[in-house]
């Protein structure tokens, strides 16, 4: 296989937002889980069960847009024949298959949360992509995404369910939901609409209210440390945008990759803040390399 082949590949899987779903996966295990009693081999095929969902994911996502992007992003893979629409579904099915079977040898609550992200990713792809029911379909997806990591303990904790767990699954949910609804504008010019600026918005609440958890004590003092970084990040691409000095599709390319930062100011309450911006930096590092190569939206 060529180079030029495997890059195709690679475009059409977007494997810099891969990094973004280990965070995920990562942020829901550490929650309920001491770092004395990680178990590695689970961990993996956590990760594993993320990435093929979303390499299942972003095929199917340009499979049903072939139509579209023949007009708007005609270079790309599909649309321009780089890559066939045979072997698109063989590898959605496989990666699907993947993610399935290995959750259902891992255990019941683990196969019934991909199960359900695998229709909630069919359904965003064919009926909702276009609607607002799409970004909080992509909301939800990324909060299953979550609590797939927590899978393997969360619901051992019966009674003494930690309910501060909801506090990051409805922060990945308005998160990514205020990511999908700006990239439905991606290929058209930024304009400082009301609807335009609903998803920087929620960001901005969203913010004001983890700030709040933090200084009220929810969360340890040291979790504002990744949360300034956040900001300041939100900050610029949000500038950047309103002075057009970025496109909307890069916006929302470094919106994606912040995704890894607000995951470690709830993974700094579990290990603190050196483990948690450590992990950051593993991550975002080969997102902008490979960015560099490969578009994320």
């Amino acid at each position: 296989m060529s180079s030029s082949t495997i890059l195709n590949y690679f475009k059409l899987v977007r494997i810099p937002n891969i990094f973004t779903t280990i965070s995920n996966i990562l942020l829901g295990y550490i929650f309920f889980t001491s770092i004395d009693h990680f178990d590695y081999f689970d961990i993996f095929k956590l990760i594993s069960i993320s990435i093929f969902l979303y390499i299942g994911g972003m095929i199917l996502n340009d499979y049903c847009d072939i139509k579209i992007d023949k007009k708007e992003r005609p270079w790309r893979p599909l649309p321009s024949n780089q890559i066939s629409k045979k072997n698109a579904l063989i590898i959605t099915f496989i990666s699907f298959l993947y993610s399935l079977t290995i959750s259902f040898i891992i255990g019941w609550y683990t196969f019934i949360i991909t199960l359900i992200m695998v229709t909630l990713i069919f359904s965003y792809n064919r009926f909702l992509k276009n609607t607002i029911c799409g970004s909080i379909n992509m909301g939800i997806i990324r909060s299953l995404n979550v609590l797939l990591g927590a899978s393997q303990s969360i619901f051992l904790i019966g009674d003494i369910f930690d309910t501060l767990f909801f506090i990051p699954l409805l922060s990945e949910f308005l998160y990514v939901s205020a990511i999908t609804m700006l990239s439905q504008n991606e290929t058209k010019d930024f304009f400082r609409t009301l609807w335009n600026s609903l998803p920087f918005i929620i960001i901005y609440v969203l913010i004001s209210s983890l700030g709040l958890f933090i200084i009220m004590g929810t969360f340890r003092y040291d979790c504002l440390i990744p949360l300034i970084i956040f900001v300041c990040f939100i900050i610029y691409s949000h500038i950047s945008l309103c002075k057009k000095i970025a496109t909307t599709q890069k916006s929302v390319s470094q919106l994606i990759t912040m995704i890894v930062i607000l995951d470690s100011i709830f993974i700094t309450d579990a290990l603190g803040v050196y483990y948690s911006l450590i992990l950051a930096l593993i991550l975002i590092t080969p997102i902008i390399f490979l960015s560099r190569k490969v578009y994320m939206s």
